[in-house]
C-alpha cells in the first residue's frame, strides 16, 4: 500500500528526525566525552612531563621539602584526585590529594578507567630509575556534565520528535529550504562551530527544531568554554611550574642527542646566565662558553646518557665574564614521535659549591681543632646518652668513641659520684638551668679514674623541651692532685707525712680544750736526735732524710691511735698525749713510760747508706691538763726540758721545771752574745805546754779563750755547747785553724821553736763537715805552715757513728802530713778493733782519770792500762791534768814520757809560751 506523500513526508520526516536528533545527540554526547577524556590525559601528560623534570633534583637529593613544594603547584587542581612520588623502592616520598593505599603502575603509562585518568611516570637520572610519578584527575565532572548533556540532549531529542511529528504535518507545505537551514545547522554544530544559530524563521516546528538545535549549540558551546577554562588553569599550573623553576634559577630543556642543538627551553637564561635564550640553542655557540678543562667531562655525560644518565658540573663563562657552576641534570627519553631526545634541568649551583667548598674548609677546621683539642667535646641527647665525642675522651678514659656512643653518661662515673653527677645533671636535662659546672670522677678503660670537670649546656626545640647538652670535660687529675698536695703540705710534713706545725697547733689545742673539760691530763713530748747534724752534715742530706724517716716510723709504732706524732721541721719532733691519767703523777708516769719507749726504739742502730749507725734522742716533757697556758707556751717548756735532756749526756729524758725558763733565756743571751763575739773576733787563743820527762816542751795544745765585757772570762764548757748547737762550730774552728797554723809558719822560722807541735782540738761537728779537708788544705797551703808540726786533737764521740767513713778521712788528712790525737781517751766507748786501725800518733789520757789516781785504784789501773795500750800500739801518751808531783812521778814509773798539766805550766799567751820555751823554764823546775 501506498502512502501518501505528506504521511510519506510524515512518516518520512520523523524517521528522518528521530534518526537526526539520535544520531545528533549520540555523537555530541560521545564527542563532548571523548574531548573531555582528550583534555583531562593531555593535560595531564603535559604537566606529568613539566613535574617529572621538575622533581629530578629533589629526588635525586632526596629532599621531601622540595617535593612536596613542587607538589604543591598542583595541589588545588580541580579534578585532582592525587599525585604521589616514590622513589625506587616504591616508598612514597611526597604526595598531594587523597592516595589509594596501593599504587597499581600497569604496563601502559595513560589508564583511563571509569571515573578516572591515571599517568604513571618514571623518574630517571642517567638511566637509573630515581622514583615514579603517579598522577589521577577525576572524570567526575566530564561525566556529570556529559550525563547531564545526555538528559538535556535526550530531553531536548523527544521535544525535537514532538515537533517534528507536528513538523512533518506542514513539512509538505514548508519550502525544503528550511529543512536545508536546519541540515546546515545541524552540520555546523557537527563540525564544532558551536558559535552558529539557525534562523528560526516563523514561529512553527521548523522554528522549533531551529530553536532546539541552537539551544543545543548553546549548552555545547558552554561545555566548550568549561573545558577551556580549565584548559587555562593548566595552562597557568604550567606557568607557575616555570616561575618556579626560574626562582629555583634552574633552566629546563630538550636537546638533539645527535647534533647537541635544543629544540625546546625554558627558563630566564639572562638572570641565570648573563645571556640572552638564543644563544643557548646553537651547540657550539653554547660549548664556546663552557670552560675547556670541563667541555669533555660535559660532552661524555651527554654521550652516555641515553644508556647512562648522569649529572655533571661544569664551569660556565657568564654574560659579565665570571666562571660560574653549572650543574646539567641530563637524562635520555622519546619525544612524541617516538625520536630520541635528551631531557635535562640546568642549575647554578655556584653559590653551592663554594658553599660546599667552604663547609668541606670549616669541617676539616672543625675536625681538625676536635681532634687535637685537649678537652673532651660532647653531646648527649635527652636521656643522657653520648652522641658525640672527640678523640680527647680516648686519650681520657682509654675508651673509643665508636663503643661509647649511645651509653649513658653515669656508666663512665665513679659510683661514688654518681649521686653529683644526678644531681648536677637533672636541672640541666630538665632545662631549669641553661648551664652548669661539676666536677667528678671518671672510670677509665683500665679500672682507674680521673677527675674531670663537665660543663654542660641544655639545647631546647621548638616545644622549648630540652633535645640535647653539649659540653666539654676538663681533665683536672693534676689540679687535684696538686689542690690535694696543697692540703697535705699546709698541715702534713713532706719529709715523713707525720702532722707539721700547723696541724699540731689544732691538735694540741683540742686536746688541750679536752683535757680542761675532762679534768684529765695530757703530755707534750719533744724529742730532738742528738748526732743528727753530725750525720747529715757528713753522709749528706738524703742519707739525713732517710734517717728522719725510719725515726718517724719507729716512733709511730709506739702511738696510740689518740695520740699525735708531729714533725716541726729537722730533727725535731714533738708528741701530744692525750686522756692521761686525772691524777698529774699518774699522768707524768704515763708519759714516762712512752718517753722510755722512744729512748729504746731509736737506740737501736739505723740501717743508713749500707751501714749501721746510731743516733739517740733527748726528750723534754711537760704536761698540761687545767691551767690557762697556751700551745706556743706548752711546746717552750716542753722545748726547755729537751735542752735540759741535752745538758744531762743527752740520750735521755727530763721534765720541764720553772727554773728551766731562766736558764733557757740565759742560754738565748749566751747565743746571742757569742754571735756578736764571733763577729768581732773577741775570741783569742792561749796555749798550754806539754813537755817531756826531762821537762823540755815538746809543744802546745791551743785553747779558746772568750773573754766577754759583762760576763768576763766565759768556760769553753759554756760556749762550745752553743757554736755546736748553732752551726758556728764550723766558723770558729776555721778561724783557730788557721790562726795555729799561722803562728806554725811563724816557728817554722825560728830556731828554737821549730821543732815544736800545736795541736788544735777539731769538734766532731767540724770534722765531719764534707769542706773541712778542702778547708785544711788550703789553710796550709795560704799559711805555708809545716803539715808535719800540726796535731788534731779529736775526741773518741767521733768514733760513736761512722767509723769506717771516719777512718777513711783521717787517712786523707793524714796524707797531706798532719798527725793526729785522741783526746779524753777512756771516758768514751771506742773499740779496740777501730782503735788500733785508726791512723793516731797520740793518746791522751783524760784529766779525770790522773786526778784521782792515787786516790782510786780504777783510775790509777785505767791510766796504766792506756799506757800499756799505747806502748802496744806504738803511740805517743800524753797524760792530761797533771798538778803535782807524785802524779808525775807514779805515770814516769809506769812508762809515760810526755805530760800537760798545771804542774808544767798554765794556758798563756803566746808571747808567754814562746818565752818558756826560750828559758826552758817549766814548773818542775822548782
Amino acid at each position: 500500500m501506498r502512502l501518501r506523500f505528506s504521511l510519506q513526508l510524515i512518516i518520512g520526516a520523523v524517521l528522518i528526525q528521530i534518526a537526526m536528533v539520535s544520531v545528533l545527540v549520540w555523537n555530541t554526547t560521545r564527542e563532548i566525552q571523548n574531548s573531555h577524556a582528550q583534555l583531562l590525559v593531555g593535560s595531564a601528560q603535559q604537566q606529568s612531563v613539566l613535574m617529572t623534570s621538575a622533581l629530578v633534583p629533589g629526588l635525586a637529593y632526596r629532599d621531601p621539602v622540595v617535593l612536596q613544594e613542587v607538589l604543591g603547584l598542583v595541589a588545588g587542581e580541580r579534578d585532582l584526585q592525587y599525585v604521589v612520588v616514590t622513589d625506587a623502592a616504591g616508598h612514597r616520598l611526597a604526595w598531594v590529594g587523597t592516595p589509594p593505599d596501593i599504587l597499581h603502575h600497569g604496563d601502559a603509562p595513560v589508564e583511563v578507567v571509569p571515573g578516572r585518568v591515571s599517568i604513571n611516570r618514571d623518574i630517571e637520572l642517567e638511566g637509573q630509575r630515581l622514583g615514579a610519578l603517579h598522577v589521577a584527575y577525576a572524570t567526575t565532572y566530564a561525566d556529570a556534565l556529559t550525563e547531564a548533556l545526555g538528559r538535556r540532549n535526550v530531553t531536548l531529542g523527544m521535544v525535537v520528535l514532538f515537533l517534528s511529528v507536528l513538523a512533518a504535518v506542514t513539512f509538505a507545505l514548508m519550502v525544503t529550504g528550511r529543512l536545508r537551514r536546519l541540515k546546515e545547522g545541524a552540520q555546523a554544530i557537527r563540525a564544532g562551530n558551536l558559535g552558529y544559530r539557525i534562523p528560526a524563521g516563523t514561529n512553527d516546528e521548523v522554528g522549533d527544531v531551529a530553536h532546539s538545535l541552537n539551544a543545543l549549540a548553546a549548552e555545547l558551546d558552554q561545555s566548550h568554554s568549561s573545558l577551556e577554562r580549565q584548559n587555562l588553569q593548566l595552562n597557568r599550573s604550567v606557568d607557575r611550574l616555570e616561575t618556579l623553576l626560574q626562582g629555583a634559577e634552574a633552566i629546563i630543556w630538550e636537546a638533539d642527542p645527535q647534533t647537541g642543538e635544543w629544540r625546546f627551553m625554558s627558563g630566564d637564561t639572562h638572570a641565570i646566565l648573563g645571556i640572552p635564550a638564543s644563544r643557548m640553542y646553537d651547540a657550539q655557540s653554547r660549548e664556546r662558553l663552557i670552560h675547556p678543562t670541563d667541555l669533555p667531562h660535559l660532552r661524555e655525560a651527554w654521550r652516555t646518557a641515553t644508556a647512562h644518565p648522569r649529572p655533571v658540573d661544569y664551569r660556565f663563562r657568564h654574560g659579565s665574564g665570571e666562571w660560574i657552576w653549572l650543574r646539567d641534570i641530563v637524562s635520555a627519553a622519546t619525544d612524541s614521535d617516538k625520536r630520541p631526545v635528551l631531557r635535562g634541568l640546568t642549575l647554578d649551583v655556584t653559590v653551592h659549591r663554594k658553599a660546599e667548598a667552604a663547609l668541606k674548609q670549616s669541617e676539616a677546621r672543625y675536625r681538625e681543632v676536635l681532634d687535637h683539642i685537649s678537652e673532651v667535646i660532647f653531646r648527649t641527647d635527652g636521656e643522657g646518652r653520648w652522641t658525640m665525642l672527640n678523640p680527647a675522651w680516648t686519650e681520657l678514659t682509654g675508651f673509643t668513641v665508636e663503643e661509647s656512643l649511645g651509653r649513658p653518661v653515669s656508666e663512665f662515673v665513679l659510683s661514688e659520684d654518681k649521686p653529683c653527677l644526678e644531681a648536677f645533671c637533672a636541672p640541666v636535662i630538665q632545662g631549669h638551668i641553661p648551664f652548669d659546672r661539676e666536677e667528678v670522677r671518671i672510670v677509665t678503660r683500665d679500672g682507674g679514674a680521673r677527675w674531670v670537670s663537665i660543663y654542660a649546656r641544655s639545647s631546647l626545640d621548638e616545644h622549648q623541651q630540652v633535645s640535647a647538652t653539649f659540653g666539654t670535660l676538663v681533665d683536672i687529675t693534676e689540679r687535684k692532685a696538686a689542690e690535694e698536695e696543697i692540703r697535705r703540705l699546709a698541715f702534713y710534713d713532706n719529709l715523713t707525712s707525720l702532722p707539721n706545725r700547723s696541724l699540731l697547733h689544732d691538735r694540741l689545742n683540742q686536746a688541750m680544750a679536752t683535757a680542761h673539760r675532762n679534768k684529765g691530763h695530757g703530755a707534750v713530748l719533744f724529742i730532738d736526735l742528738d748526732n743528727f747534724k753530725d750525720i747529715n752534715d757528713t753522709l749528706g742530706h738524703e742519707v739525713g732524710d732517710d734517717l728522719l724517716r725510719q725515726v718517724a716510723r719507729r716512733m709511730l709504732r709506739t702511738m696510740r691511735q689518740t695520740d699525735t706524732l708531729a714533725r716541726l721541721g729537722g730533727d725535731e719532733f714533738v708528741v701530744v698525749l692525750n686522756d692521761l691519767h686525772p691524777d698529774p703523777l699518774r699522768a707524768a708516769t704515763q708519759a714516762e713510760a712512752l718517753g722510755r719507749k722512744l729512748i729504746g726504739l731509736l737506740q737501736e742502730p739505723f740501717r743508713l747508706d749500707k751501714r749501721e749507725r746510731h743516733c739517740t734522742p733527748s726528750i723534754g716533757v711537760t704536761l698540761f691538763g687545767q691551767e690557762n697556758t697556751t700551745v706556743d707556751e706548752l711546746l717552750r717548756q716542753a722545748d726547755l726540758a729537751m735542752y735540759r735532756a741535752k745538758a744531762a749526756g743527752r740520750n735521755t729524758l727530763s721534765f720541764f721545771a720553772p727554773e728551766m725558763h731562766r736558764a733557757a733565756e740565759e742560754r738565748a743571751a749566751l747565743e746571742a752574745d757569742f754571735r756578736k763575739a764571733l763577729r768581732d773576733r773577741d775570741f783569742f787563743l792561749h796555749y798550754q805546754p806539754y813537755v817531756d820527762d826531762q821537762g823540755q816542751v815538746r809543744g802546745a795544745e791551743a785553747l779558746l779563750r772568750w773573754q766577754h765585757p759583762e760576763r768576763g772570762r766565759v768556760s769553753p764548757m759554756e760556749f762550745i755547747p752553743v757554736a755546736e748547737q748553732t752551726g758556728l762550730i764550723t766558723e770558729l774552728g776555721h778561724w783557730v785553724l788557721e790562726s795555729v797554723c799561722r803562728e806554725l809558719a811563724a816557728w817554722a822560722k825560728n830556731p828554737d821553736c821549730a821543732q815544736l807541735d800545736l795541736a788544735v782540738n777539731v769538734s766532731a761537728y767540724q770534722f765531719r763537715h764534707p769542706d773541712f779537708v778542702r778547708e785544711l788544705t788550703t789553710v796550709l797551703e795560704q799559711t805555708g805552715a809545716p803539715p808535719g808540726k800540726l796535731v788534731l786533737e779529736l775526741t773518741e764521740s767521733l768514733l760513736l757513728d761512722d767509723t769506717k767513713a771516719v777512718i777513711e778521712r783521717m787517712n786523707t788528712v793524714r796524707e797531706l802530713g798532719v798527725s793526729f790525737a785522741l783526746d779524753d781517751f777512756g771516758t768514751g766507748y771506742s773499740s779496740l778493733s777501730y782503735l788500733k786501725r785508726l791512723p793516731l800518733s797520740k793518746l791522751k789520757i783524760d784529766q779525770s782519770f790522773v786526778r784521782d789516781l792515787l786516790l782510786d785504784p780504777n783510775d790509777a789501773a785505767i791510766a796504766e792500762m792506756i799506757i800499756s795500750l799505747s806502748k802496744t800500739l806504738g803511740l805517743e801518751v800524753i797524760a792530761e791534768g797533771v798538778e803535782t808531783r807524785e802524779q808525775l812521778d807514779f805515770l814516769s814509773v809506769r812508762g809515760c814520757r810526755c805530760f800537760q798539766g798545771y804542774l808544767f805550766g798554765h794556758p798563756v799567751p803566746l808571747a808567754d809560751l814562746e818565752d818558756l820555751i826560750l828559758t826552758g823554764r817549766t814548773g818542775t823546775d822548782d
